[in-house]
């Protein structure tokens, strides 16, 4: 036992002196401090994790803010190590006393004068008693000597005191907390807590605790206690070389990262030599094509050439003949000239020059492929992510393949009938059909619906209900499933994820809901409409734009009579949908008539480049026109504003860098009030966004907390001077009065994705939706309108203006050339411009001037583009 002893002892644990010894030692000295207040400790108490503090700094910890009452019941923090420990209600009182520290400070009060604590004399202490833990003068350890009542008692003088290898010699008798004057000398097993003898009448009754003598007990406690240290000295050392693990960990990422880094440099230096030999290959190309046509055009001008002289040649000769010849002359050689001149007329080269050379490309398209194909970072938790997808994808088509759903029946429901479009099986006069059971839909897409793979029998594998085979037609997703399923446009996407979250949102589940998502795209082609999910959304089917005609192409399938069908329980007749659902689902667009070829835009003039200077920008954010039409331009990485007038001539700028009131800390968005000419400008400053007041000569006016916008996309002024601001994180159009005051707001996530610009008319607010490719319109109550524009005419729209007459104008820079869409008030398509002369990227805002000027800002060129449309408003 003594080796086992010297063994922990040995391990870095803190000993009691040498032996067992309760001489203070170095260390044991630190142990008799408190780490809150450096003194000695005062009735020392023992937190949860066993650090050792005063019984007043314990207290102290649970004072509250204001100082004057404690939060007893509540859990202190250690301050060493964190640990909370619950404090009873009695405060720090209640708490364990460490009575092996109490004995060592009263082991180390004997280097002080000690008086006599068993008598009133003060007189010097010379000895101890461990029964009544009293201190003993001379006369009081004669009287324990020889008194009677003393006979058992134990007195050690001071001298063998201090020498003492015995624990035993200094312990204080521990008495009951609950019986006053008895003393612990039972354990109860059951309880693990002291026990008096009184405790074992009440607390702890015979033969129903397990109770035994300390004595006894102590054994096997120490045991106890030694096998914890032992565990612990094991798991401490299983730490330590955990730690030397983990710093090999450190290395190890470190290592990954670095290797990561040259992958990313090899991929881009690789990226970028083929690019290099894509641009070299062009610009052979575009040598090989202008000397084809070149040559051509050589060619044709040196045939021009010859027949201008041949006809030259024959008009001098006829005229000749003429003006000299006579009658028989000119009968002589009429036939001659004639059959010159006929072979001159006839063989005569075309003079038209139809030749056309220009470089096409899709920078945006660059930019997603680039994306998707540069490469990604797999981590340990895309590692799990992917075990995890591949475990359920594999239990859901266990599941499909073992299932037996109803098929869905469509009574004189026709399927597809006339199509103007080719690839696209023709089926008429449907009575019924079933779809016996879907084991999945792979590659889908689309967003919140569970990966399936693998679609089980159908009865006519190439025709499915609701579904048309459609290959290559412009505007609709290119086919990609199994059994006749195509892949599904962004349009569709969205709406399905819009279902899916009315179908979560709206549907109380049954009693016994199973963990699987309430709605799944497999369920809903399996035809099991016993689901009250997959019947409420497969009437909103008809709103994903698979009904409608595209474009001019014609639908691409339906599903009718849905309203005659109802699961059990469900009323037919009942509304599926409520308005703001019907809203936030994307409605298709209207059929577009549109011309073979957008009218080219001409630039009227061009300024602006990257710099700091004078009429220099850098990456400006937005722009407006004010009051005499001057343009004012929010420069947000120069952190000014920059006035010029309609001609592009340089005025003024204000604004100074920083996030203090009156300074500018990158603008984004600028706008106008129209009766005072004073400027709105938002930017960032100590916040996400922030609202500032200038006046027209840029001087600063007061500031409009807007702590409820993140980012501003679009700003603009009513004609009774409110400011309109539309948030593009959480889709919401806040109204302000010019006082600060927010005077409404409407959320219209519902309806849109993210939005882009706005612009006001009357009582209607145009908001462009950048990733949904239209524009909402909404009435000053934020109640939803209809829809301006689709994919494919107005793609990522980031511009909006109305002219004087309605007509409703928006732009976009998609695929780096600036086009312009104009639509009638209610949506139908007027006509369309398209600059071709200069390339753009990120073009943001769109005005359109008195005079029928277009003014657009492009963000990534660092310039104002003025275009004349030859449009009349």
């Amino acid at each position: 036992m003594d080796e086992l002893n010297g063994d922990l002892y040995g391990d870095g644990l803190v000993s009691l002196g040498d032996e067992g010894s309760l001489e203070s030692t170095d260390n044991g000295k630190q142990e008799q401090s408190c780490k809150i207040c450096d003194n000695k400790l005062c009735s020392p108490r023992v937190l949860s994790c066993l650090h050792v503090f005063c019984e007043a700094c314990i207290d102290k910890l649970m004072v509250n803010e204001a100082g004057d009452s404690l939060k007893f019941d509540l859990a202190v923090e250690c301050p060493l190590c964190k640990q909370e420990t619950k404090i009873p209600v009695g405060g720090a009182a209640s708490l364990p006393s460490d009575y092996v520290i109490t004995n060592i400070l009263d082991v180390s009060s004997m280097d002080q004068s000690v008086v006599c604590t068993c008598c009133k004399s003060k007189e010097p202490a010379v000895a101890r008693c461990t029964d009544c833990s009293h201190f003993l003068c001379s006369n009081c350890n004669s009287a324990h000597e020889f008194m009677r009542c003393f006979e058992n008692h134990r007195v050690v003088p001071f001298d063998a005191l201090r020498s003492s290898k015995e624990k035993s010699a200094v312990h204080k008798p521990i008495f009951c907390s609950r019986h006053v004057g008895e003393s612990l000398k039972l354990y109860c097993c059951d309880c693990e807590v002291g026990a008096c003898t009184e405790c074992l009448t009440i607390d702890h009754k015979v033969g129903e605790h397990r109770c035994e003598r300390i004595v006894d007990a102590e054994p096997n406690l120490r045991a106890e206690l030694r096998n914890y240290i032992v565990e612990a000295n094991a798991r401490a050392a299983a730490a330590g070389s955990a730690s030397a693990r983990l710093d090999d960990a450190l290395g190890d990422i470190q290592r990954q990262r670095d290797e990561a880094e040259n992958v990313i440099n090899e991929a881009f230096h690789a990226y970028k030599a083929a690019l290099e030999r894509r641009r070299e290959k062009a610009l052979e190309e575009l040598e090989r094509l202008h000397k084809e046509r070149e040559l051509k055009v050589m060619d044709l001008f040196d045939r021009v050439d010859k027949t201008v002289q041949r006809i030259d040649c024959a008009c001098k000769f006829a005229a000749r003949l003429l003006r000299r010849g006579d009658g028989t002359e000119i009968v002589m050689l009429k036939k001659t000239v004639a059959s010159q001149f006929t072979r001159l007329l006839e063989g005569a080269p075309e003079f038209d020059v139809d030749y056309s050379l220009e470089f096409v490309t899709n920078v945006d398209k660059f930019d997603t492929v680039t994306e998707e194909t540069f490469g990604t970072f797999r981590t340990e938790a895309t590692k799990a992510e992917e075990r995890k997808r591949l475990s359920e994808s594999s239990a859901i088509v266990s599941v499909a393949s073992n299932s037996h759903s109803p098929a869905v029946s469509v009574t004189n429901a026709p399927v597809f009938d006339e199509f103007p479009m080719g690839n696209v099986r023709r089926v008429t006069g449907v009575g019924m059909v079933c779809v016996p059971g879907v084991g999945g839909v792979s590659a889908m897409g689309v967003g919140g619906v569970g990966s399936v793979s693998g679609v089980g029998s159908v009865a006519n594998p190439g025709v499915l209900p609701g579904v048309v085979n459609v290959n290559n037609v412009s505007g609709v997703g290119a086919v990609t499933g199994v059994g006749g399923v195509p892949a599904l446009s962004s349009m569709v996407e969205y709406n399905l994820q819009q279902l899916a979250s009315i179908a979560e949102k709206d549907v109380p589940p049954p009693p016994h809901a199973s963990p699987a998502p309430s709605f799944t795209l497999a369920e809903l082609l399996a035809g099991d409409l016993n689901s009250p999910h997959a019947y409420n959304n497969l009437q909103a089917l008809a709103k994903l734009g698979l009904t409608t005609e595209v474009n001019g192409y014609g639908g691409v399938g339906a599903v009718s009579s849905i309203s005659a069908v109802g699961p059990r329980g469900v009323s037919p007749g009942r509304p599926l949908l409520t308005a703001a659902e019907e809203a936030a689902l994307v409605a298709p667009p209207a059929p577009l008539v549109r011309a073979t070829k957008a009218t080219p835009m001409h630039i009227r003039f061009k300024f602006g480049q990257l710099g700091g200077g004078k009429g220099q920008f850098n990456s400006p954010h937005g722009f407006c026109l004010g009051n005499d039409e001057d343009i004012i331009v929010a420069d947000t990485n120069n952190h000014r504003i920059t006035v010029f007038d309609k001609s592009g001539n340089h005025k003024f700028n204000f604004g100074v860098a920083g996030k203090e009131e009156g300074q500018l800390w990158y603008p984004r968005k600028v706008a106008v009030v129209r009766a005072t000419g004073k400027f709105v400008v938002c930017d960032r400053g100590n916040e996400r966004s922030r609202m500032q007041i200038f006046t027209k000569n840029g001087h600063f006016l007061k500031k409009i907390a807007v702590r409820f916008i993140d980012i501003v996309a679009g700003l603009a002024v009513t004609a009774e001077g409110l400011i309109v601001a539309v948030d593009s994180v959480t889709p919401t159009v806040f109204i302000l009065s010019e006082e600060g005051d927010l005077m409404s707001w409407f959320d219209c996530s519902e309806c849109m994705r993210e939005p882009s610009d706005i612009a006001i008319s009357g009582k209607e607010f145009y908001v462009c939706d950048f990733k949904g490719h239209c524009v909402v319109v909404f009435d000053e109550e934020g109640r939803f309108l209809r829809r301006i524009g689709c994919e494919n005419v107005t793609n990522f729209p980031n511009g909006i203006d109305v002219s004087d007459a309605g007509d409703v104008l928006i732009g976009d820079s998609h695929g780096n050339k600036f086009h312009v869409a104009v639509f009638s008030r209610d949506g139908v398509l007027v006509t369309e411009f398209e600059c071709p002369y200069v390339k753009v990227s990120r073009c943001c805002g769109l005005k359109i001037t008195s005079e029928g000027y277009i003014v657009t800002l492009a963000k990534n060129n660092h310039h104002v583009l003025v275009l004349n449309t030859l449009y009349i408003v």
